[in-house]
């Protein structure tokens, strides 16, 4: 340390290089640039010179990596079920909304969902927490199949752990109702 109090640093000294590379393809370079516009794009735009420094180029059949992977698309997702119900409660979608903010007079931030597959006739609940989803399973199968004389056959709903766990997925076994778990897609559960 200096005097002064400052730090002597003993460094090599670096000599400045100058690096150059060409590339023979500009097209590609302007593609990238422009967020991978089609090459006709790129024509258009130099011919119109709506860009300033955009050279006249050549269509070329060279094709970007990434366009190629960006325009890969998974298969589709059937518009409707192979499979739909032939009597009341034989199957039942269900799902759970939230959060919701602001939550409801109640205090409620979620909401859950029952529909029959046969009738499309939905059931809605509020609830204060996720994990009451099961107690509100319970009332509401009570209920359904109290007033339809029907029993719940299977139970479609997606992976949230309010419909996996062990409780869950045992109190169904004990009743006779079979378990389908959508699989993972952006569509919705029905």
């Amino acid at each position: 340390m200096t005097v002064n109090r400052m730090y002597v640093l003993l460094a090599p000294v670096i000599m400045p290089q100058c690096l150059a590379m060409t590339h023979e393809n500009d097209g590609y370079i302007w593609h990238c640039r422009y967020g991978h516009l089609s090459f006709k794009g790129l024509i258009t735009l130099a011919k119109r010179t709506m860009v300033k420094g955009l050279p006249l180029l050549k269509d070329t059949q060279e094709l970007c990596s990434d366009c190629v992977v960006s325009k890969h698309h998974r298969d589709s997702i059937p518009k409707s079920s192979s499979w739909r119900a032939s009597i009341k409660l034989e199957l039942i979608h269900s799902d759970i909304c939230g959060p919701i903010n602001p939550s409801s007079n109640g205090g409620c931030r979620y909401f859950i969902t029952f529909t029959d597959d046969y009738s499309i006739k939905t059931w809605t609940y509020p609830l204060k927490v996720k994990s009451s989803a099961f107690e509100v399973f319970k009332r509401f199968k009570a209920l359904v199949e109290k007033e339809s004389s029907h029993q719940i056959k299977c139970l479609r709903t997606d992976r949230g752990g309010e419909f996996t766990s062990s409780l869950f997925n045992d109190f169904c076994s004990e009743h006779g109702i079979k378990r389908q778990l959508a699989t993972v897609t952006p569509k919705p559960v029905i």
